[in-house]
């Protein structure tokens, strides 16, 4: 019988449940959109926030103190320590390894050109790494910095002559494309001697707005072969997924229980990685660069608050909506449950004809909502990101249980006040 009253309550007033039907359904929506969007497009924002620059330094463990003025090292090519370029393959093989975005090693000499003082960096434009699974992996200095911007073109890294030159030294040398540069290197009294002098054509000119617009950037082998040190590097960049870090990944590691230290291993922190990272390579030193993971990190925070609270204010939205409906029902129907009572319904019958009502509104609400917020998210990811999103069933099972809270919570106070409705006042109003 009662759901025979449910159904042909339903069926009456069709407007007014169509627009309860609709209220959830956009709240749904929304929180379908954003759980469909942190599933497929979460990596895709942290690669977008890759732009601000490697956020992991490595260097040689056994280094001594640094002469690095601006994150460019100017001790002579052959001072400190060093790290073997065949190392850089064990990047991609800790356990975090799909996590590691881009690379890039680094080899400054200081030299001079023109009688101006500029360091020449070695280094990687965009280079093929083989690691022991035979997996390619493209990296260098194009995938790790992608909002630099180069007036010319990129040299390639089997290009011995190729170089770009950052703005600030082509300003100040009056440098264009297609010039020929001769660099002779600062004095070295160690064995490691670069021959002098080294001729560079100017491919393209840098602009980053740091230090590299007072560089001069050319092929690592190049560099290499000109100060000596083949298969040598100085220092890596890297460009890695990171999750922002919270108090515990704060924690003093040498402290942590085995199975805090396997769950601190196995979160994509700064500090894990690097870990990781000093692991498969011993005779290296890795630190998180605070500044960018800082700083990517309250990006992130703050993103997933506005998130948050959007998901939020549309469930309320949705909840208020369903409670005004619900409650002008009652208001309509109130000589029809004073009947009811008078037949000898109890409190709970009456609960039960309302509550079965919201439910399926809430049902259909969910299931609808799911699809159009996977709509809305398909049609955002391609605005934004430039590529689809799949269709994730598991957000349905949320979507469910989300669309039934927003509607029994609106429909909480109507039912308060249907319960309170005294059949005798209903029946002879």
């Amino acid at each position: 019988m009662i759901f025979r009253i449910v159904w042909e309550s339903l069926a009456r007033r069709r407007r007014r449940k169509a627009l309860s039907v609709f209220a959830v359904t956009l709240g749904i929506a929304v929180t379908a959109a954003v759980a469909t969007l942190t599933l497929d497009v979460g990596d895709q924002v942290n690669r977008e926030l890759r732009s601000f620059g490697a956020n992991i330094s490595v260097t040689p463990a056994a280094d001594g103190l640094p002469v690095a003025v601006g994150g460019v090292d100017y001790r002579p090519a052959g001072a400190g320590a060093f790290l073997p370029e065949s190392s850089l393959a064990s990047l991609k093989r800790i356990f975090w390894r799909n996590n590691i975005v881009a690379f890039a090693p680094f080899l400054d000499v200081p030299a001079t050109v023109e009688g101006q003082p500029v360091v020449v960096t070695g280094s990687w434009f965009d280079k093929v790494v083989i690691d022991d699974k035979s997996e390619f992996f493209a990296t260098g200095l194009k995938p790790l910095h992608p909002t630099w911007k180069i007036s010319g073109t990129w040299p390639a890294d089997n290009a011995a002559k190729g170089m770009l030159v950052g703005r600030r030294v082509a300003e100040r040398l009056n440098l264009h494309t297609g010039q020929t540069l001769t660099f002779v290197a600062a004095a070295d009294s160690s064995s490691h001697s670069p021959a002098n002098p080294a001729e560079f054509v100017v491919r393209g000119i840098l602009e980053t707005g740091g230090p590299e617009d007072d560089q001069a950037i050319a092929p690592l082998a190049a560099v290499q072969r000109w100060a000596g040190l083949a298969g040598k590097v100085r220092r890596i960049e890297i460009s890695a997924l990171t999750k922002p870090e919270d108090d515990f990944a704060r924690t003093d590691v040498s402290r942590l229980s085995p199975a805090d230290f396997d769950r601190w291993y196995c979160t994509p922190y700064a500090t894990s990685i690097a870990y990781q990272i000093q692991k498969a390579v011993p005779e290296a030193q890795a630190q998180p660069v605070y500044r960018v993971a800082e700083s990517e990190g309250r990006i992130v925070n703050r993103v997933g608050v506005l998130m948050a609270l959007l998901v939020a204010a549309a469930l309320v939205a949705a909840a208020l909506a369903v409670a005004s409906m619900m409650l002008a029902t009652v208001l309509e129907r109130r000589a029809e449950i004073g009947l009811f009572k008078a037949l000898g319904a109890t409190d709970a019958h009456v609960a039960a004809v309302f509550l079965l009502e919201a439910s399926a509104i809430g049902a259909l609400g969910g299931v609808a909502g799911y699809f159009l917020g996977t709509l809305l998210a398909w049609r955002l990811a391609w605005a934004v990101f430039g590529s689809a999103v799949s269709l994730h069933w598991v957000i349905l099972p949320v979507c469910l249980p989300a669309a039934l809270v927003v509607t029994l919570a609106g429909s909480a106070l109507p039912l308060g006040r249907a319960l309170k409705i005294s059949p005798s006042l209903a029946l002879r109003d």
